[in-house]
C-alpha cells in the first residue's frame, strides 16, 4: 500500500453544527470539514437534513451516509481545516 494514501484516509468523523465534521485522520492529524459547499449539489443535498447528515460513519477510509453518499476521503484532507487540541496537563 501506497503510504502517501495512508496519511489521507479517515480514522473516526464526528457530527458537529452548521454541517461540519470533526475529523480525525489515521495519521493523527485532526480537523473541521464543512460540508456545507456540497449541500446544493443533487448527489448530496440530503447532507443539508440535519437527521441525515448524523448518519455519517466511515468505511475504509470514507465519509459515508446510507444510500451510497460518500465523500472521497482526499477531498476530505485537502478541503478540512487543520485543529490542534491542548494538550493533557
Amino acid at each position: 500500500m501506497n503510504d502517501y494514501f495512508a496519511y489521507e484516509l479517515v480514522s473516526t468523523a464526528k457530527p458537529l453544527d452548521n454541517g461540519r465534521l470533526d475529523i480525525v485522520f489515521r495519521n493523527g492529524r485532526r480537523g473541521v470539514f464543512d460540508c456545507t459547499p456540497y449541500f446544493s449539489d443533487k448527489y448530496w443535498s440530503r447532507l443539508a437534513e440535519p437527521a441525515f447528515f448524523n448518519l455519517v460513519s466511515v468505511d475504509h477510509g470514507t465519509l459515508t451516509w446510507p444510500g451510497d453518499v460518500d465523500i472521497a476521503p482526499e477531498e476530505v484532507w485537502r478541503d478540512s481545516i487543520s485543529v490542534t487540541t491542548k494538550a493533557k496537563q
